[in-house]
């Protein structure tokens, strides 16, 4: 599939293009994106930073529906990519107080922790242990494309973020009825003056966002929960348990 798909790529490229728009983007996995990138001399667009950006409102939407005080609430970050980890901690280290990393950290906590609270003033904490804190935190979010956890010791109603490559966090705990991953967020199209289409539906996902949304004012309209679409007052109340449709 890749292979076709690097050949295909290669009969329409043109010289000025120096990225790469791939629609359902989680059925690849890093190796793939990576061989595309190689062979094709394209940037694959995967959405990281959309989703960086707007993680903080959707929190914010998320706690003041909920009636909460998003600033008490524990988060956990799941990752090894020390560049990722401290762009999501400096997008969220205005609205929280508490943040903790598990993953492979070993050779970067020093240099995060030391960038972080010279940046932020906040305090990060690192934890080798995830199955002893997991119950902890009412926010997960995972950065890490292969993370092995035991999801029974997820805190009933917790929030989780699957940001990886390839979904494979999700997949591997989606049968829980209880755990709702937000997997993506959903952007009017229209706002984007994206040449009509027939495979271009009324929204758009992250990883074609992040062409945009430097030079646009892109409006988020919707979650990925599970595969499905959810409004953040939608998600807010299935997570509450007062739906149990997708809208």
């Amino acid at each position: 599939m890749v292979e076709n798909l690097i050949f295909g790529i290669e009969k329409i490229k043109e010289k000025s293009m120096a990225s790469l728009i791939i629609e359902d983007l989680h059925l690849l996995n890093k190796i793939d994106i990576e061989l595309i990138e190689s062979r094709t001399k394209l940037k694959v667009l995967n959405g990281i930073k959309v989703l960086v950006c707007f993680l903080p409102l959707v929190l914010n939407n998320i706690y003041k529906i909920l009636n909460e005080d998003l600033k008490q609430k524990e988060i956990l970050i799941i990752g090894d990519d020390e560049e990722l980890t401290k762009e999501v901690i400096e997008s969220l280290h205005k609205e929280v107080r508490f943040i903790t990393l598990v993953g492979d950290y070993e050779n970067s906590i020093e240099s995060i922790s030391k960038y972080i609270l010279e940046k932020t003033g906040l305090s990060v904490f690192y934890s080798k242990n995830i199955l002893k804190i997991l119950k902890n935190y009412s926010i997960i979010i995972n950065l890490k494309i292969k993370t092995c956890i035991d999801m029974s010791q997820l805190r009933r109603k917790a929030i989780v973020f699957d940001f990886s490559i390839g979904k494979v966090f999700s997949k591997s705990i989606d049968r829980r009825k209880e755990a709702l991953i937000i997997e993506d967020f959903m952007f009017k199209a229209n706002d984007l003056n994206i040449r009509e289409n027939e495979w271009m539906g009324y929204l758009v996902s992250s990883y074609i966002c992040e062409h945009f949304y430097l030079s646009k004012a892109i409006e988020l309209e919707a979650l990925v929960v599970n595969g499905s679409l959810y409004s953040i007052e939608d998600f807010v109340d299935y997570q509450r348990g007062k739906k149990t449709v997708s809208t």
